[in-house]
């Protein structure tokens, strides 16, 4: 009796265990790799795939150079200092000046 059971269970988990297939993922044209500065992932006219909480939203200010490095730099220390536990940044250019930054966190 015991040996039927047995063997039944094992049946059973090994068909629970097959029954899972493996999908292969697809890439497509728009997907890429974010790439890390000091810790910080930056999105720039893009967003994550992965599921984050918006940690705030800073607002650009007054800079004297307008270069995407000077302002992705300033962004960044400023989300440094106001989210320490911060994981990335979403940059939104938007016309007139009226940039942008999402600080968001990973789930």
């Amino acid at each position: 009796m015991k040996y039927h059971l047995i063997s039944f269970l094992s049946g059973v988990v090994l068909t629970v265990l097959l029954s899972f297939k493996v999908e292969d993922y697809v890439t497509n044209f728009s997907i890429a790799e974010v790439l890390k500065v000091n810790e910080l992932c930056i999105f720039t006219d893009s967003r994550p795939l992965m599921a984050y909480d918006t940690l705030g939203i800073m607002e650009l200010g007054f800079i004297s150079d307008t270069q995407y490095e000077s302002i992705k730099t300033h962004f960044m220390k400023r989300a440094r200092k106001q989210y320490p536990d911060a994981d990335g940044l979403i940059l939104q250019f938007k016309r007139k000046g009226l940039d942008n930054c999402v600080v968001i966190k990973f789930r």
